[in-house]
């Protein structure tokens, strides 16, 4: 199906490591497109339909333009109602939804693709606007996704660890062991983050685990960490020609602010290398803080992204390194070949125009994306100013799929499925991806703040 699509690219210069640039953002507004047969991007749905051309700046947005009292329907200036036929997984609806982190919610009962009528169920929260003239999104995050097991990935969950009582557990990366088996690096985190030390569970199946109180890695054993601070693990652990794992980790110093640094570990999580500091140039030391989001390697080439911290969460930022040779990059800030910023929230819109703080490469069919994560500004017209996910896709340079976000934690859905009411106001954390027998599963974090999160994970099929 032909689908919507604004051409906005990140344009940016190779340049010299430590001389980052982010050039300007250009848009064409009303352009569409195909996304190729077996490409990623072909495989979403758009989960959050807002805009007539696309939902990052919402230029045209959607508007009621009639309103049949008798029959409960609207009518709207949408040209494609027929994406609302696309269907879930489990049949779950779409709905009408307004306001600032979904004040209405309405079920969407039938759509008549001949007179352009949306007729209107139930509804589950608020009171829709449905004067002519008033703004409203189509809204249903499950026709990308299903949450594993509809709950929290453990089953009873834990509450504490010898460590004492946590407040939540966050993903920190995935392996697969040469037995066929996973484990899953689980960030547990201990009172309003003043610390955090790495766990782990374990799956045969990769939706049934269960989790481990034997802890892998803590602050005290790390010399440059500060005591009894945060220590976590970020994306998969890249997998070494000797079998053995490179784990990213964010460290926090005695000062506060955090520095990227690096372990490795073998498949029984024995530490074969202690934390060390990534000597990448601007990426290191005291006086920065920042942390390790993703490694891989594409066409002979490792790429790194990394997380600044600015004091102010809109001006945050992600960037990229590559390098030829990894070790000689990561201990002797050697062998790089550019060093770019891919995405920094206060010159972007929509989803994007955030907190960008969660970033995980994925390789499919011979091409490489980012996962991208990132919390919204607040706005009278944006579904959630909570984290959710777009893609960015590679064609030799970075360019973002424009229907974004593509997963959307289900908000207030809850009041039409009781079964989500742990999950409908947060997304995310560090998401863990792993593509296994035709399906993408992606561990992260859900929660209502209340009493915080939990881990959970989603899948979605990949045919």
């Amino acid at each position: 199906m032909k689908k919507i699509f604004l051409l906005f690219i990140v344009v940016f210069f190779v340049i010299s490591c430590g001389s980052d640039s982010l050039e300007s953002i250009e848009t064409e507004t009303g352009s569409e497109e195909d996304f190729p047969e077996g490409s990623l991007n072909n495989l979403f749905f758009n989960a959050l339909i807002s805009d007539k051309f696309n939902n990052i700046k919402r230029e045209n947005p959607i508007e009621i333009v009639e309103y049949d009292n008798v029959n409960n329907r609207i009518k709207t200036n949408y040209p494609k109602i027929e994406d609302l036929l696309n269907q879930a997984n489990n049949g779950q609806s779409w709905f009408v939804i307004q306001g600032s982190e979904v004040s209405a919610v309405v079920e969407i009962e039938n759509i008549d693709l001949v007179d352009g009528w949306i007729t209107l169920g139930q509804t589950y929260l608020g009171n829709l606007n449905k004067n002519v003239g008033a703004r409203i999104e189509f809204f249903n995050p499950f026709v990308n996704y299903d949450i594993i097991n509809d709950r929290p990935l453990f089953n009873p969950y834990p509450t504490q660890v010898t460590e004492g009582v946590f407040n939540y557990i966050q993903p920190g990366g995935i392996i697969e062991k040469s037995d066929g088996t996973y484990i899953l690096l689980t960030p547990v985190v201990f009172g309003s983050h003043a610390k955090r030390s790495i766990y782990y569970a374990t799956s045969s199946n990769l939706e049934d685990w269960t989790f481990h109180d034997e802890k892998i890695l803590s602050t005290d054993m790390i010399p440059f960490a500060k005591t009894n601070g945060n220590v976590f693990s970020t994306d998969n652990p890249y997998k070494l020609e000797n079998g053995n794992f490179l784990v990213l980790l964010g460290v926090q110093q005695p000062n506060g602010n955090y520095t990227s640094a690096y372990m490795i570990i073998d498949e029984n999580l024995n530490i074969i290398q202690q934390p060390k500091e990534i000597m990448i140039s601007n990426w290191h030391g005291e006086n920065q803080n920042s942390f390790p989001l993703s490694l891989t390697k594409f066409e002979n080439e490792f790429r790194i992204l990394l997380h600044r911290r600015n004091p102010s969460p809109i001006d945050r930022e992600i960037h990229e390194i590559i390098a030829t040779d990894l070790f000689d990059a990561l201990d002797n800030n050697n062998s790089i070949v550019s060093s770019n910023l891919i995405h920094k929230g206060a010159t972007n819109n929509g989803y994007l125009r955030g907190k960008a703080d969660d970033a995980s490469y994925l390789k499919f069919n011979s091409k490489l994306y980012i996962l991208l994560g990132s919390e919204e500004v607040t706005s009278n017209y944006l579904t959630s100013n909570n984290r959710e996910y777009g893609l960015m896709n590679w064609n030799g340079e970075w360019s973002h799929d424009t229907r974004s976000p593509l997963l959307i934690n289900p908000v207030q859905l809850y009041h039409k499925y009781p079964i989500y009411d742990w999950a409908w106001d947060h997304l995310g954390a560090f998401a863990s991806p792993i593509i296994k027998n035709g399906t993408l599963y992606i561990y992260m974090a859900f929660g209502t703040d209340n009493p915080d999160y939990f881990i959970s994970g989603i899948k979605i099929p990949l045919n």
